[in-house]
């Protein structure tokens, strides 16, 4: 149970932490208790974190400003282990060295400075870039499907989570569509090209094109019916997401008409 100085004191912090928070940092106590701080870090442009969120927690004692809190990172990064108390000059590894002025904001700050450093502690560890890079990536996917905290205590960060990933999974499912009838139109050409008729090649070229729209159609009325929507789209899924294997449908069909046409 926080002391009523402790209690004071991070009523106080939390109200400037909130009207001024720091740079890239969001922090708040639990609702259930004060002494129970969670905070998010989004990872600084031009570091091996960039745009990767990493949820930590602070619990303080009861003797807080007097002494210390324990820190603990959630979220894998790369460079902290995860759920292991961190051994830092302003964390319980250190109360000689702690400074009762010192805030959650000097503590989140000093934090992020550590964590885009190389210096080493109890509860670092050494990954590369790379590493550090794939873990960014899988953060928002980490502490939507797996960080029961985190969604306990930041339900609006989840539901961005949510839309960001919807919106990642349309665009590389658009991507790749895009790459596959890119690398089935160059396939084309060259079966046209053995079409020496002009108009058995202009009816194969409509052919393959109603097939295209065909196959779209029939994806977003896919995508409809998993959604519950009706397609008001003409038979184009909106923002360009197709995933359905079009390339191997497409292929096939070109190879048939081919054959049928040089066997005329």
């Amino acid at each position: 149970m926080a002391s009523r100085q402790a209690y004071k004191r991070l009523t106080k912090e939390y109200k400037q932490i909130t009207e001024n928070p720091p740079p890239y940092i969001i922090a708040k106590p639990s609702e259930s208790n004060i002494l129970e701080w969670h905070f998010v870090i989004t990872g600084p442009p031009e570091t091996p974190y960039e745009g990767g969120q990493y949820h930590g927690r602070l619990t303080f004692p009861s003797e807080y400003p007097f002494k210390p809190p324990r820190i603990k990172m959630v979220t894998p990064s790369g460079r902290f282990e995860v759920n292991t108390r961190l051994c830092l000059s302003m964390s319980d590894f250190h109360e000689e060295s702690w400074n009762p002025s010192w805030s959650v904001a000097t503590i989140v700050n000093g934090l992020l400075s550590f964590m885009t450093g190389k210096d080493r502690t109890t509860g670092s560890i050494e990954t590369s870039d790379e590493t550090k890079k794939t873990f960014a990536k899988r953060s928002r996917q980490f502490n939507l499907n797996s960080n029961p905290l985190f969604k306990e205590n930041f339900p609006e960060l989840c539901e961005e989570n949510k839309k960001y990933l919807d919106e990642l999974a349309q665009k590389q499912a658009a991507t790749a569509n895009h790459k596959s009838i890119s690398a089935l139109k160059k396939e084309t050409i060259v079966n046209l090209d053995k079409i020496t008729d002009s108009e058995d090649r202009l009816r194969a070229e409509l052919l393959l094109q109603q097939a295209v729209l065909n196959n779209k159609k029939k994806q977003l009325n896919k995508n409809n019916e998993n959604n519950g929507v009706i397609d008001n789209n003409n038979g184009l899924a909106p923002n360009g997401s197709n995933s359905f294997p079009i390339k191997v449908v497409l292929a096939v069909f070109v190879a048939v008409f081919v054959g049928w046409l040089m066997q005329r």
